[in-house]
């Protein structure tokens, strides 16, 4: 139970961590703050190093003692989600890479009227992110469902947007670099998504002992 305890926390740290790189990646973007985006970058490098903790802390158990299923189940699934975390944050550096080494350098006026549109998106993911650490923190089987609903509503948003997208483009065709550029971000956010999902689908397997598709 202590080795539970101690990983559970572990992952969950992580993942606050991981959430408030997220945000932070996008409010970099939304406010084309470069600070914010440093900032986003050095917390990335801080996540990688918890993941490699928890790798190794989850490898030297399992070489070490004989553990029913149950058990396994949980150190497995606990270090699955710790990799989605650590993706999740490699998404929240890129985008930050993105408006340091990009976006700050160009004239973004042409995607301001995206901004709304991607705020929204952005307060979705990002809770997507929080939900799956609740489901994780609670084993909550129930929140799994409400989770996969929202990774739609991310899936559509990012349709409209990247239709949107196209749209600038051709009447601003000047603007095709930062567009681009501001879609390739956008697309690290649904991803973002993606991922806040595979997380509930590993919850329930902790819980059911059995994949949800």
């Amino acid at each position: 139970m202590h080795e539970d305890n101690w990983l559970q926390n572990a992952v969950l740290e992580m993942g606050r961590k991981t959430l408030a790189a997220v945000d932070n990646s996008i409010i970099a973007m939304l406010m084309n703050d470069t600070a914010i985006a440093v900032k986003v970058r050095e917390t990335e490098k801080q996540v990688d190093s918890m993941y490699h903790s928890i790798n190794e802390y989850c490898l030297d158990l399992l070489a070490n003692n004989f553990y029913p299923r149950t058990k396994i189940n949980f150190l497995v699934n606990s270090l699955k989600i710790a990799m989605e975390l650590e993706r999740i944050c490699d998404y929240a550096n890129q985008i930050a890479k993105i408006e340091q080494k990009k976006l700050s350098k160009q004239n973004t006026e042409v995607i301001a009227s995206l901004k709304i549109s991607v705020a929204k998106m952005q307060e979705q993911s990002v809770d997507m992110v929080r939900l799956s650490l609740v489901c994780y923190e609670k084993l909550d089987s129930e929140l799994v469902n409400t989770i996969l609903d929202m990774d739609d509503e991310v899936d559509k948003r990012n349709r409209e947007l990247f239709r949107d997208m196209l749209c600038l483009s051709s009447i601003n065709p000047w603007s095709q670099e930062v567009v681009m550029d501001y879609q390739t971000a956008v697309r690290y956010i649904e991803r973002v998504g993606d991922r806040a999902t595979n997380i509930a689908e590993l919850v329930y397997y902790i819980i059911h002992g059995q994949s949800l598709k």
